[in-house]
């Protein structure tokens, strides 16, 4: 099956509106296609479309040009969620909409949801670190949003596991589906949320890094923080004090197994 000139390969997942596919472009290039399941459900997908196009226009405009100035570390934002390439009503699909995606840095063959491997596994300290703070990192991209628009809230999205692809090799999480906004929220209550999520994921060892680290995601999850960028910056200077600030491979061992295995870059 084709839409447009995509070819939809299988099918990866789906939510309660729509059908979510792996698709082959025009350039052999592998996309992310969304086709809704009725013409109604189509609503959740033009905001969707929507919502990945601010933030695209956002980091073009905002932090690309303020990337020229000297000593500027590229934080790399648009790492972090997926691109839209087009969302079009297709009259061959009975006028239900469809939004075509790719994933950046990174190839989509090499992702996994979120929720899967988090159901499956368990995973370390140091990997529970750059995850965490990739999710960090991504909601603190909206408070940038809202201080530069000037608004008192930022307009943060909803919160579910499900909208998330994991890259383990490339130290990879994007955010790729859409599953609704909050407004009028503090960060409080969602970096309990989200370090609640990890924290329950991860497994210590019985050294004093390890119990420093659980205690600093333990007090986040039961206490939250101001904003997401204060989290994110006290959880890596502790990162950085315990283990330095460097790669380290997706460490995970299969649920009630005791055996660790790992997941590396290949050079």
């Amino acid at each position: 099956m084709k839409v447009r000139d995509v070819r939809i390969d299988n099918r990866i997942g789906e939510s309660a509106k729509v059908h979510i596919y792996l698709g082959t472009a025009e350039d052999d290039s592998r996309v992310i296609v969304k086709v809704s399941k009725t013409f109604e459900d189509g609503n959740i997908l033009a905001k969707e479309a929507i919502r990945f196009g601010l933030m695209h226009t956002f980091y073009q405009k905002a932090v690309v040009p303020a990337l020229e100035a000297p000593d500027v570390k590229n934080p790399h934002f648009d790492w972090l969620f997926a691109r839209l390439l087009s969302s079009f009503m297709d009259p061959f699909q009975e006028d239900r909409r469809v939004n075509i995606l790719t994933v950046p840095d990174t190839s989509v063959a090499k992702l996994t949801p979120l929720a899967k491997l988090r159901d499956k596994t368990e995973i370390d300290t140091r990997t529970s670190v750059w995850i965490l703070g990739r999710l960090f990192k991504f909601y603190g991209f909206f408070e940038i949003m809202a201080i530069a628009d000037n608004s008192s809230a930022a307009r943060y999205p909803l919160f579910s596991p499900g909208d998330y692809l994991l890259g383990p090799e490339r130290h990879r999480l994007i955010y790729y589906n859409y599953s609704g906004d909050m407004t009028a929220v503090i960060a409080n209550d969602f970096v309990k949320k989200v370090t609640g999520y990890i924290k329950d994921w991860t497994v210590g060892d019985d050294n004093d890094a390890d119990k420093r680290y659980l205690e600093l995601i333990k007090d986040l999850s039961e206490n939250g923080r101001e904003s997401f960028e204060h989290a994110h910056g006290e959880l890596y200077r502790l990162a950085n004090e315990l283990w330095g600030i460097k790669y380290h491979p997706f460490t995970y061992r299969d649920c009630e197994t005791y055996t660790w295995k790992t997941i590396k870059e290949e050079n």
